[in-house]
């Protein structure tokens, strides 16, 4: 058995020069289909150029471009670092938000303690021995009779808000 070798696919060139310059080349001065030209429609010749600039791009994407015979290694250096240049500054990226993402946790595990702190604190101060100490030294004191229901000795039915 023989090794597998992978033939890239020649990239395909433009079909066509531009419109300007096909006039030139045939050494007519008009363009279009009062010249006489033979060439295509402008929509066939976009699709074509749309076309080429996919395969292209394509074969920029998955680096067939740089197996090509008839170019040099520079080609596969520049490629190489490119890609290395993308992978460091991605990776200085990611150390970025890992790093941001620790000082946030860190600031939100302060924000819970303080929030824990500022409760209990609250919760010592609205108790009632605490509320009278702070009373006192104002000068108000604190009752020493429990409170009373007022009883009303007229009944029910003869209350001037309540008139039949």
């Amino acid at each position: 058995m023989g090794k597998n070798k992978i033939k890239p696919e020649p990239v395909a060139k433009d079909p066509m020069p531009e419109p300007e310059l096909a006039s030139e080349f045939e050494g007519n001065a008009l363009e279009g289909p009062e010249a006489g030209n033979t060439l295509e429609p402008e929509d066939s010749v976009g699709k074509k150029r749309q076309q080429v600039r996919q395969a292209k791009i394509r074969s920029a994407m998955d680096g067939t471009f740089v197996l090509d015979k008839g170019r040099n290694h520079w080609s596969l250096i520049l490629y190489v670092f490119i890609l290395a240049l993308i992978v460091i500054t991605n990776n200085y990226l990611s150390e970025k938000v890992l790093r941001e993402s620790a000082a946030i946790k860190a600031e939100l595990k302060e924000l819970q303690y303080r929030q824990i702190s500022a409760k209990a604190e609250w919760m010592r101060l609205s108790r009632q021995s605490s509320v009278a100490k702070m009373l006192d030294s104002a000068g108000v004191k604190e009752s020493v009779i429990p409170p009373f229901k007022i009883k009303s000795s007229e009944p029910e039915g003869h209350r001037w808000w309540k008139k039949k």
